[in-house]
């Protein structure tokens, strides 16, 4: 039972920690710096937990933190799930091709997450929403994809706490240093 109150305690802070993220990024940083592109702050929670946890868990995350996010983006609810899901999975995908650990390794897989999302909508809208997306702000893209790994050094620290104050250790495969 224990064990099952830190695993949600542990979830619950994570989703926590996305929702102020994504607060400040949709929020506090047009107040701050106008409609310069904001980093996508709320995508190291994903990409940490798709690094750190197993494929299930990474699932089941990525459904929630979409379930969060859908109150910050006008994006459609079923769009943003499959989006979160396939960044969530190709994580995964990386971290078991290529796999280091440094803090360049969290910052670029947070860069190419970040331009991945907006890929993953692009082709999303055309299959199965109601309005496909015709006209991307690609340069808002590339802006936002090279701000977004610059938050992931000072927040993987902090996911660390998170886990170690909710007893959780890293994935086998990865405590090692290695993937298997």
């Amino acid at each position: 039972m224990k064990e099952k109150l830190t695993l949600a305690g542990n979830i619950a802070l994570f989703l926590f920690a996305t929702l102020v993220l994504g607060t400040i990024q949709t929020s506090l940083w047009f107040q701050v710096f106008g409609y310069f592109p904001s980093p996508a702050l709320w995508l190291p929670c994903l990409v940490y937990v798709a690094l750190y946890r197993s494929t299930l868990e990474s699932i089941i995350y990525s459904y929630l933190t979409a379930f969060v996010l859908s109150s910050l983006t006008a994006m459609p609810e079923g769009v943003l799930m499959i989006n979160c899901l396939g960044l969530s999975l190709a994580t995964q995908i990386f971290k078991r091709r290529f796999y280091w650990t440094a803090a360049s390794y969290a910052m670029l897989v947070c860069g190419l997450g970040a331009i991945l999302f907006h890929l993953l909508h692009l082709t999303t809208t055309f299959f199965i929403g109601d309005t496909p997306l015709t006209s991307p702000s690609i340069i808002n893209w590339l802006v936002e994809s090279l701000l977004t790994p610059l938050a992931a050094p000072l927040l993987f620290p902090v996911f660390r706490w998170f886990d170690h104050v909710t007893g959780r250790d890293s994935a086998p495969e990865v405590s090692a240093g290695h993937v298997a």
